[in-house]
């Protein structure tokens, strides 16, 4: 690496490569460092072109709740991508401590989506939305901003696209947040990243995947038969809305899903869902009741 970067201290090791707290010399500040380690087993350099990739990714999105990429580069240890140092807890683990409370929840929902928000308009789909993939740092006045992390997986495309598989056909992503879709290997586009989202915010209030199992294939049809305890039930404490909010982005069908950050951010901020999917939850109901009365 070159001389304007002092590495300090490992802050992540994964299956493809290390995340290392830095300081740039230059500009005097603590970076993040992103890299491949050459004691990965496998092609390394698809791993390389990936990494570079995902700089490239990063770099088309200018958000305050993504992070941001202000440097890449390669050295005799291969390439390596410089990003802000971001400081703070992810997700997971302060939904370990405890639930969000209603008032947590929203401003997540807000600063998240409008970062998935600039990178769906940049063109760019992340895959990867999970709670670890979300960095919550805490401010002087009490709240906090979120940044959305890693798009090692994302894509940089406008049109809906295939599932990205490794040699032997397996799927990268998280189990407990991808859509059946991703299963299914159908294209996907934006609805795909809605609905890992939705999966998020369940877990984010619940502590629990809306979407288990003890296997893997036990998580993958609970997925694909839409098998879930709905959050109302969980957390009757929250607003209607909200729970039949989060029930919508996590709808089986992508078409059931909002078509964009931007229709779910708008009916999130006025608290109201669109008429085409109040109407249809209003049949619903309807069916249930008489569903019950016959029963009776």
């Amino acid at each position: 690496m070159n001389r304007r970067y002092q590495v300090k201290e490992p802050l992540a090791t994964g299956g493809r490569g290390d995340v290392l707290r830095a300081w740039d010399s230059q500009l005097g500040r603590e970076v993040a460092i992103k890299r491949v380690r050459r004691d990965v087993e496998g092609d390394n350099g698809s791993m390389i072109e990936d990494l570079v990739r995902e700089a490239r990714t990063l770099l088309t999105v200018q958000h305050p709740n993504v992070v941001t990429v202000y440097d890449a580069g390669s050295d005799d240890d291969g390439a390596f991508i410089v990003m802000e140092l971001v400081k703070g807890e992810t997700l997971e683990t302060i939904v370990e401590r405890g639930a969000l409370t209603e008032g947590d929840f929203m401003s997540l929902v807000e600063q998240t989506l409008d970062g998935l928000l600039a990178a769906h308009q940049a063109g760019v789909i992340h895959l990867d939305l999970t709670p670890q993939n979300l960095m919550l740092t805490w401010l002087p006045g009490g709240g906090f901003q979120v940044k959305i992390l890693d798009f090692g997986l994302a894509m940089a495309t406008r049109q809906p696209m295939e599932q990205k598989m490794d040699d032997e056909g397996a799927i990268f992503g998280s189990i407990y947040f991808m859509a059946p879709e991703q299963f299914e290997r159908v294209p996907l586009d934006v609805r795909t990243d809605l609905y890992a989202l939705g999966c998020t915010f369940y877990f984010a209030v619940t502590q629990r995947y809306p979407f288990d199992g003890e296997l893997g294939l036990q998580v993958l049809t609970s997925h694909l038969q839409h098998h879930r305890v709905e959050l109302g039930r969980l957390r009757p404490d929250l607003s209607a809305f909200v729970t039949a909010w989060v029930e919508w982005l996590m709808s089986r069908l992508p078409e059931d899903r909002p078509e964009s950050c931007g229709e779910a951010l708008l009916a999130f901020r006025n608290q109201r869902m669109p008429e085409k999917v109040a109407r249809v939850e209003s049949v619903a109901v309807v069916v249930e009741s008489r569903a019950k009365e016959s029963s009776d």
